[in-house]
């Protein structure tokens, strides 16, 4: 059922649907600057595998249900995808910004990604589904949306990527129920509506000498100017819901897609929509583990409420948007065995201008920390496409070459540590092999080339942060609405590399 099972000398039979996925790929040695991809995107779930809008396997409940309706018997599929990356941010000395020169310096993120972890991780992919004639009903969890970053702390706070970020850690587990119906032999409507869990930690510096205007940038700094960027005025806000499910704030997705095929060409189209129905426009983060650091100038240490309590004494809050997504794909089968695919996905990243955080505490007030903070993001839309050939060998053996390009989530003014990204190119290499009648392993590994991005007229403006505290906080002020944006903070300017890697393997079983 479907030209996905063509292998050379003949059509191969729909009982081996159970094709298995993950990947392997050659890293080229293009002495490229390193890499990255988009922020808060997973670009292969599923892992490295042969999954597109048209392919009929269990993957297909992100990529298109609709394509479930190609799948028969009962499958299980598990896919685990690890990532390496490395961040890197070189700050130049200089500039002339409140209270003197700019600090320089840099900083490299080293993360290690991996899929083995309770609630089902960053890279993890556990579904198992039905399919008959008419209808398909599948189920599947998986991780769509997260960042992870963290750099290294300084014992003197002087950290140059502190007022952006210093740690990320942004999951929204998904799980979602998939139906497919068959209507006629060449087409078939899919449905997944998913159910969202999203936790989260977030840890950056804030500048109370800034938030206190101009009278704050004259306060006692430990006999140093209290200019921006002084370690002494640095207070540090940590969110923290928690990584496990009692902590998680819930969401409902509504997805659909529709599969055609004619002759030797088979098309599909899927819709997700954004996370609706939470409390917040967006996905929610309730920190009920979060506290905040006083500035050395006010003594240091945690802030405490009556009696010296410092666990639980503060609250944080924090909600931020995710995307709206289309996928659109075509396959054409030249020959028996062998497969071109187009895949394009639309990711309305937009949407995500900023994270809000509101901070509560009755010992807050007279901390100089602010009780709402925005981060901000900038997001803008990002199209991913990707071309890949595949081609079964003696039916025991798949192999296939993928190259992806996608375009930037951010603009260079707009790029700052917690959010790095640029044009990239990616090379992959996928294999598949047949271990047994009714079991299928893929592996493979992806390399992402991406140019340095240099943000020399960064959008972030400290000056703002003071101009607003003198104005009181009145948002007809132009310096107001960029403190409501976000870009009220310390300037990001600086040079951005990153390498990232991801290793995969896929298991596909019918029974």
């Amino acid at each position: 059922m479907g030209f996905a099972r063509r292998r050379p000398g003949g059509v191969l039979s729909a009982a081996i649907s159970a094709a298995i996925s993950a990947a392997i790929l050659a890293a080229a040695a293009l002495a490229a600057r390193p890499a990255a991809a988009s922020p808060i995107d997973d670009p292969f779930v599923g892992g490295f595998s042969f999954s597109s809008p048209t392919s009929g396997d269990l993957g297909a409940i992100y990529w298109n249900p609709a394509a479930l309706g190609l799948m028969r018997g009962f499958q299980v599929m598990v896919a685990g995808t690890a990532r390496a990356a490395s961040i890197t941010v070189n700050r130049p000395a200089g500039g002339n910004l409140i209270g003197g020169s700019l600090p320089g310096g840099s900083a490299t993120a080293r993360d290690f990604r991996q899929p083995f972890q309770w609630p089902p991780g960053p890279g993890s992919y556990v579904a198992l589904g039905f399919g008959s004639d008419r209808f398909t009903l599948a189920f599947a969890t998986y991780m769509p949306y997260l960042q992870q970053i963290r750099f290294p702390l300084s014992p003197a706070g002087d950290e140059p990527t502190r007022y952006q970020m210093l740690g990320l850690d942004l999951r929204n587990l998904a799980l979602v129920p998939a139906l497919a119906i068959r209507f006629g032999n060449d087409l078939r409507i899919g449905l997944a509506p998913g159910f969202m869990f999203s936790t989260g930690t977030i840890d950056f510096a804030e500048d109370t000498a800034l938030d206190g205007g101009s009278a704050g940038l004259h306060a006692d700094c430990n006999g140093l100017p209290c200019g921006a960027e002084n370690p002494a005025s640095a207070a540090r806000v940590h969110v923290d819901s928690g990584q496990g499910l009692g902590g998680a704030r819930f969401s409902v997705t509504l997805g659909g897609g529709v599969y055609w095929r004619r002759r030797n060409l088979e098309f599909g189209l899927s819709y997700q929509s954004r996370p609706l129905g939470s409390a917040v426009t967006g996905v929610e983060v309730a920190g009920s583990q979060s506290s905040v650091t006083l500035p050395p100038r006010l003594g240091g240490g945690p802030v405490t409420c009556a009696g010296g309590q410092s666990t639980r004494c503060v609250f944080a809050d924090a909600s931020y948007r995710l995307p709206d997504l289309v996928i659109a794909g075509v396959t054409w089968h030249a020959r028996p065995g062998l497969e071109l695919a187009l895949i394009a996905r639309w990711l309305w990243l937009h949407l995500q201008d900023r994270i809000d955080i509101r901070l509560v505490s009755p010992a807050l007030d007279a901390t100089g920390v602010p009780a709402h903070i925005v981060l901000h993001r900038g997001f803008r839309d990002v199209v991913d496409l990707r071309g890949r050939v595949s081609y079964w060998w003696h039916e025991w053996v798949r192999v296939g070459a993928e190259l992806r390009l996608e375009t930037s989530a951010v603009d260079s003014a707009d790029v700052d540590a917690g959010a790095v990204d640029g044009l990239k190119l990616e090379p992959v290499l996928l294999a598949g092999v047949r271990l047994g009648r009714r079991l299928w392993l893929t592996a493979g590994y992806g390399l992402t080339i991406m140019p340095a991005v240099t943000a020399s007229q960064s959008v972030f403006q400290p000056t703002a942060a003071q101009e607003c505290a003198d104005a009181n906080g009145d948002l007809t002020q132009p310096a107001c609405q960029k403190r409501a944006d976000g870009t009220a903070r310390p300037t990001a300017a600086g040079t951005y590399t990153a390498f990232w890697q991801d290793f995969g393997l896929t298991l596909n079983m019918k029974f």
